[in-house]
């Protein structure tokens, strides 16, 4: 069973994940819809490691602190 979904949507088609909310592309043919997808996808996991980076750095300077106020 794919987790993509493809359907024919006003002059083109519409390149959906289906457990993924507002994850979607547009384009003018089934394939161009499908390639954009991946596009969209690989620009969400940037995003999310970006974010996950940003959180692993935050963490770090919430423990450093926090050793920081126990040696004082």
């Amino acid at each position: 069973m794919s987790d993509i979904v493809i359907r024919k949507d006003w002059e083109g088609y519409l390149a959906e994940v289906k457990w993924l909310k507002n994850i979607f592309a547009f384009w003018y043919s089934e394939a161009e819809a499908k390639s954009e997808l991946l596009n969209v996808v690989e620009m969400m996991m940037d995003f999310h490691l970006e974010l996950l980076e940003k959180e692993r750095k935050l963490k770090h300077q919430l423990l450093w602190n926090n050793m920081v106020d126990y040696a004082l």
